[in-house]
């Protein structure tokens, strides 16, 4: 059975980098990443809102994925640095008053607090930059060999000459396969700024002149976040 496409990436995509804000290593094994991720989104409320009482949000993290840098193919070509692929969503839950039908007046209004949840993606390619060193990556390698043959020579030949080469009638291969181990990941701080305008409000009809109703946001956001990455191999200061 087919699967849905993960909502928080987008199918084919070329990601900008972000810088991070910091990249501190307290221990041989252990790098702190914080990076700084503004994100924009357009929310529809299901019914309309007289005003927004409340708003939690929480950080949730999908993709917290590692690339450790190739090494240049050449000596003197340029080298990569490393990257971290961040992944995830901001949960929102709106808490929003929705008037009462046949309440407004010129001088009251009343209503009653509806709960609308929603997840907002967000994502990071942070550049770690060369500030510390990685451990390095294990290739899978093949070595092929083979063994010496000597072999009669068809007519034409000297019956003194032999032919002398490998055997062709086999094929010898060792492999050597690696297994590195990705980094792991945990989610240590979130900060979430947001600004949040309404895009359609409308007067109240009936009501209070300044009253209005609205069901569409246009939300800005900076979600600043800090995971720890923890290696399995000591890596050098």
């Amino acid at each position: 059975m087919p699967s849905d496409p993960n909502p928080a990436f987008i199918t084919t995509a070329s990601l900008v980098q972000c810088a991070p804000l910091a990249v501190t290593q307290t221990a041989p094994g252990t790098v702190y990443v914080t990076v700084s991720i503004p994100a924009e989104s357009v929310i529809t409320l299901p019914t309309p809102a007289l005003e927004i009482k409340r708003v939690s949000k929480m950080l949730k993290i999908t993709q917290c994925r590692f690339f450790n840098p190739i090494p240049p193919i050449a000596a003197g070509k340029p080298a990569d640095t490393a990257k971290l692929f961040l992944g995830g969503f901001v949960r929102k839950d709106i808490q929003y008053t929705e008037v009462t039908a046949g309440t407004p007046t010129p001088t009251t209004v009343a209503g009653t607090i509806r709960d609308f949840v929603i997840d907002i993606p967000v994502s990071c390619v942070a550049n770690l930059g060369t500030g510390f060193t990685l451990p390095p990556q294990n290739f899978d390698q093949e070595q092929i060999y083979e063994y010496f043959k000597s072999s009669s020579l068809p007519s034409g030949f000297s019956p003194k000459d032999k032919l002398l080469s490998g055997d062709l009638s086999e094929f010898n291969v060792v492999s050597n396969k690696f297994l590195n181990v990705l980094p792991t990941c945990e989610l240590v701080y979130s900060q979430i700024n947001e600004m949040d305008d309404a895009l359609n409000r409308v007067p109240l009809a009936g009501g209070p002149f300044e009253e209005g109703t609205f069901t569409t946001l246009q939300e800005k956001m900076v979600v600043v976040a800090q995971v720890k990455v923890t290696f399995p191999t000591v890596i050098d200061p």
